[in-house]
C-alpha cells in the first residue's frame, strides 16, 4: 500500500532541495539549506539560505509568504532548523510563532551540541515533527559543513583527469587536456562550490590557470 503522506513529503522535500541548490557555493561557513512551506497542498512560501549572516532558509520562506496566515501549515526544510541564538535568532522560534502544525526536515543538525534540540522544542509546543526524508540527498548538500563541525577538518575534493593508461596529459609539448568540454564544465562547477583551490606547481607554470 502506497503511503500518500510519505509520497507528498518526498515531493515537497525535492522542491526544498531545489531551493537549497540556489545557495551552493555562497553560504560558507554555514550549510546550504532550502525550504518550502505548504498549506492545504499548495506551496505558500519558499526560500534558501543565501549567505552567512543573512536570514536562514526558514525565515526567507516565511517572508516570501507575504503575510499569508501560516497556521496549520507544514514546513519542509533540508536541515534541522536551528534552535540557538547566533548571528540570527533561532528559526524554531519563528516556526512556533507562525503556528505551523508540522515540521519535516531531511537530516539532523550534524553539530552534536544542537542535534535533536529543535525536535524536542517543537514537540513540546505540540508541533508534529517528521525527519529523515530524502536524507541522503539532504546530507550530500551539507557534507563540507558536517565535516568541519564534527572534526574541525575541511572537506577536500581531489580532481584528476586521467587516461586509461594512467596519464594526466598527452606526451610532448602539445600536451594539454585529455578531458572533454563536459568535464571542464563539471570542474568549474566544483570550483564554484569550494572555498579554496590548490594546484600543483607544474600546472601553475604551464597553464597559468585563472581558477
Amino acid at each position: 500500500m502506497i503511503d500518500k503522506n510519505s509520497e507528498n513529503d518526498a515531493k515537497f522535500m525535492r522542491l526544498a532541495l531545489k531551493e537549497a541548490e540556489k545557495g551552493i557555493g555562497l553560504t560558507s561557513p554555514n550549510p546550504t539549506v532550502g525550504c518550502v512551506i505548504v498549506k492545504k497542498g499548495k506551496i505558500v512560501g519558499r526560500g534558501y539560505h543565501r549567505k552567512a549572516g543573512g536570514p536562514h532558509a526558514e525565515i526567507e520562506a516565511i517572508r516570501s509568504a507575504k503575510g499569508k496566515p501560516l497556521k496549520g501549515a507544514t514546513i519542509y526544510i533540508t536541515l534541522e532548523p536551528c534552535s540557538t541564538y547566533g548571528k540570527t535568532p533561532p528559526c524554531v522560534e519563528a516556526i512556533i510563532k507562525s503556528e505551523m502544525a508540522r515540521v519535516v526536515y531531511g537530516v539532523k543538525d550534524p553539530d552534536f551540541r544542537h542535534q535533536d534540540k529543535a525536535k524536542r522544542l517543537l514537540k513540546k509546543r505540540g508541533i508534529k515533527v517528521t525527519t529523515e526524508i530524502l536524507s541522503e540527498d539532504c546530507q550530500r548538500l551539507i557534507r563540507p559543513f558536517a565535516k568541519r563541525v564534527q572534526t574541525g577538518l575541511p572537506w577536500v575534493i581531489v580532481k584528476a583527469g586521467m587516461s586509461l593508461d594512467g596519464r594526466l596529459t598527452r606526451p610532448g609539448k602539445e600536451g594539454q587536456w585529455i578531458t572533454n568540454n563536459q568535464s571542464l564544465k563539471d570542474v568549474q562547477r566544483l570550483r564554484a562550490e569550494v572555498d579554496a583551490i590548490i594546484v600543483g606547481a607544474g600546472t601553475l607554470k604551464k597553464d597559468d590557470p585563472s581558477l
